[in-house]
């Protein structure tokens, strides 16, 4: 039996005149073009724990809180809204973000206050999923849990305007892997879910093409957040196993120790691992998935096709991890995904430092 728990986001999508009765606290980030009078401008380059706390101090007497900016900002302000409601929480993230990658969420209060999330960035799908992203002790961990969806999405192409190009175009790809490694690391499922999926994977593939060929409306921003953020809220992803994406959690550490982008990592890595699963290995997900889920976007083997993937988008990697970063990045995904831990369950150093080393012969 499948089971699919809609999304209670209200989404909207197209030009938003912003116009919100009550008292609004506004948090902007500051690296955003967003004039509103009384604004909080919170630079989302400090993601801890106590950057939350001081996000959630600043919601004064409000009944909304609004966000806008990218998928960090919009992170602070989602763990914000819960330590609020529940101070006790931040205590709690500390301490279980030390010990795994990922933090489910305990039961506890709702957000007292109405979330209104608008992106000024494509691809992470943010603003409607059930996750957010925090740093602890100089690690990304990443919460999870259903009370951090919010209540209202703004998917305003005009907030994405002065957006990079190239970041639209990892925005993309971005949530095209995330429909595809699911996909690739869960058995066969089919119906509507693989339908889903393989509607998805074509339209995101057909508007990186568009953006890559210098083709950057705004129906082409609008378009491409709404399918990130269908890749959170439709039937893709149900029936699929819950981190069935390993890609995510190796390029999560790589990117880290790098300091390099995430989908920049994710380009490294996503080669190697699929080669092992052509290979026949299903510790990391399942050949005849691979092969069937590229088909849907192209007629080129997966791997060679990818590569030229990266190569058409101009998002081809450009920067090759040291013997010593490979080292540190394996260690860390160890500590944070490995062990009995379900996301890197079954692979030891070497299966993992093979990954990365296999990502510098991919980028060389």
């Amino acid at each position: 039996m499948l089971t699919h728990q809609s999304t209670t986001t209200t989404v909207h999508a197209g030009s938003w005149p912003a116009k919100l009765g009550g008292r609004v606290a506004w948090l902007v980030d500051p690296h955003v073009r967003f004039d509103v009078p009384g604004a909080i401008f919170v630079d989302p380059a400090d993601s801890g724990v106590d950057a939350v706390r001081a996000v959630a101090a600043s919601f004064g007497d409000c009944d909304t809180v609004v966000g806008v900016g990218g998928g960090g900002l919009l992170d602070l302000v989602k763990l914000a809204c819960l330590v609020d409601a529940d101070p006790g929480l931040a205590d709690v993230l500390t301490s279980r973000g030390r010990r795994a990658g990922v933090i489910p969420l305990p039961a506890g209060p709702s957000p007292v206050r109405r979330r209104v999330l608008v992106p000024t960035t494509v691809g992470t799908g943010v603003e409607v999923s059930a996750v957010a992203c925090l740093t602890v002790d100089g690690g990304k961990r990443l919460v999870a849990g259903s009370r951090l969806r919010p209540e209202v999405a703004v998917l305003d192409p005009a907030r994405t305007a002065s957006l990079p190009v190239r970041l639209l175009r990892e925005g993309v790809l971005e949530a095209l892997l995330r429909v595809l490694g699911p996909v690739v690391g869960s058995a066969h499922v089919g119906g509507l879910p693989d339908a889903e999926a393989a509607m998805l994977a074509r339209e995101l593939v057909a508007v990186g093409d568009r953006f890559a060929a210098g083709d950057v409306t705004a129906a082409g921003r609008l378009s491409a957040a709404q399918l990130s953020a269908a890749t959170h809220t439709g039937w893709a992803l149900v029936g699929r196993q819950p981190y069935a994406a390993r890609h995510w959690y190796l390029a999560n550490e790589l990117s880290t120790v790098l300091s390099v982008r995430k989908m920049v990592a994710t380009a490294h890595v996503v080669p190697a691992v699929w080669e092992r699963i052509l290979r026949g290995d299903e510790r990391f997900g399942f050949a005849d998935r691979l092969d069937a889920a590229w088909r849907w976007i192209s007629e080129s083997p997966p791997v060679e096709g990818f590569r030229e993937l990266l190569r058409r988008w101009d998002l081809e990697p450009d920067v090759v991890p040291s013997p010593e970063e490979i080292a540190e990045a394996t260690a860390n995904a160890l500590k944070a995904w490995g062990g009995t831990l379900p996301m890197l369950a079954g692979l030891g150093a070497d299966d993992i430092a093979g990954i990365y080393q296999g990502s510098v012969v991919c980028s060389t």
